[in-house]
Formats: C-alpha cells, structure tokens, sequence
C-alpha cells in the first residue's frame, strides 16, 4: 500500500493567479517525498474550528524540494477560507491519496488541460521530463478567454503549448478537442483532466486515433479514502462479470479512458 501522511503542513505562499483562482505552496516534506502525478491530498481548512467539518480534495500541483504547490479555485465556503490563509501559518493534510498518471514510454506525451483541470498536468509534465528527458511532449490548455488559460508560464518553461480559447482572445479560436484534432498526428498517448464534456470529447477523438489516453476525473469527495461512496461514477462497458462503479477517490483518480467512456 502506497504511503500515507496526516502532516501540518507551513503555508509559504499563497497568492492569486487567475480569477477566483490560487496557488499555495506548503512545506510538507513527507506527503512531498510521496507524492506522484495525477494524487490528491485531503486539505482541513476550519481552522481551530469544525466549520466547514469536510476536508477538501486537491489535486497536488507540484511537489519538489519538500514544498507541495496546490492550484485552487473559490467555490464555496472552505476554498474562501483558504484564499485568507497567511504565510507562516499550518494547515493540515492527508495524502497523498488516489491513483495517479501511470507513465509509459511512448513516441509523444501529448497533455491537454482545461480550465482549473490544467492542476494535476504541471507535476505531470515535470516528472515527464525528469524520467522520459528523450521524448517528445505537447501541452494543449483551453480555457473560456485568455484570462482563464492559467499558470501558462509555468507550463511553457517545461515543453511546447499550444492554446484554445472559446472566445478567441488566445490561441486557437474554439475548443480544445479541435486543437487537439487539428495539430497532433502520428502516434500518441494522451493525458487529460478538466470538465467533463471536454474530457469525453477527448477519449473520443483518442479512441478514434488510437491513441492510449488517461483521464483524471474530478468528483465532490467526502472522506478521500472510499468509505463514504460519495464519488461513485458508473463504468463503461460493464457485464455481469465486472464491478459496474468506481469510486474516484480510490480507484482513480485517474482511469483509462476506455474504462469511463466507451
């Protein structure tokens, strides 16, 4: 069984990085040192108090030299809290959880993000580099207008990107799959997480190609660890013989394709 770690973790930064949307880096060595791309971690943010009483699933951004980095967005009462919180003080974390990127040498890594799903891609991408430093890797990222293509930067500092915006103001005018369709041939693995639309379209057009593709499915989550079955979604393709649900927490986050979509 994977390590797990319940660490109090320093906050180092936390900054805004897009609308409504953060990054905090957090010195926690242990769950740091575990941790592999495509893992969550189960964040406390009620403080001293038990409101709200429900960790928060995060998807683990980065996680090198004992700092683990999370990408966030403002979405209720317990991402508003983070948003307040100040450097130098804890906060408290289980992880890393879940099943993350299972990594293959392939002919091209190609990544495709959209939205705030570009957050487990980065520490996906660096350790591409760092294990596979041969081979060939494309980022896509989508997002609604250019101020929702996040942490690009970031992302262009590790391999080549190419963008799609819905309105247009960057990169490709329309959706990720068309870029996608549009500038990636031969053969291929695909990576991908953000909404659940556009990673369908993209198995889609994968199954199409060919191309082995993986999705990090994202689900509301109550405990992280698969006793409450709060983030059941239904397989694909089931019969009699197989388990029709999968808890995301446990057996996923992440999942071939072919498993969720047919």
């Amino acid at each position: 069984m994977a390590l797990q770690y319940l660490e109090n973790g320093e906050i180092l930064e936390n900054e805004v990085v897009g609308p409504d949307t953060w990054r905090m880096a957090i010195r926690a060595p242990k769950i740091t040192d575990a941790a592999q791309p495509g893992q969550f971690v189960m964040v406390a943010v009620g403080h001293e108090s038990s409101d709200p009483l429900l960790r928060r699933p995060l998807s683990i951004h980065r996680a090198e030299n004992d700092v683990l980095t999370l990408l966030y967005r403002i979405v209720g009462k317990g991402t508003k809290l983070m948003s307040h919180m100040k450097r130098g003080e804890d906060i408290s974390l289980l992880g890393p959880l879940g099943k993350g990127f299972q990594l293959h040498a392939t002919e091209h890594h190609c990544l495709v993000g959209g939205g705030l799903g570009v957050a487990p891609l980065l520490f996906l991408a660096k350790e591409i580099k760092r294990r596979l430093p041969d081979e060939k890797m494309t980022i896509l990222l989508g997002g609604r207008n250019s101020k929702e293509l996040l942490v690009l930067a970031d992302f262009q500092h590790v391999a080549p990107v190419l963008v799609a915006t819905d309105d247009g103001s960057q990169g490709l005018h329309g959706l990720i799959t068309a870029l996608l369709d549009q500038e990636i041939s031969g053969p291929a693995t695909i990576y991908t997480c953000g909404p659940s639309p556009m990673m369908k379209g993209v198995a889609s057009l994968a199954r199409h190609r060919n191309w082995p593709c993986q999705v990090s499915l994202e689900t509301m989550m109550a405990c992280g660890m698969g006793a409450c079955l709060g983030c059941t979604v239904q397989r694909a393709g089931i019969d009699e013989t197989e388990k029709k649900y999968v808890h995301v927490c446990k057996d996923g986050p992440v999942f071939e394709a072919g498993e969720i979509w047919l």
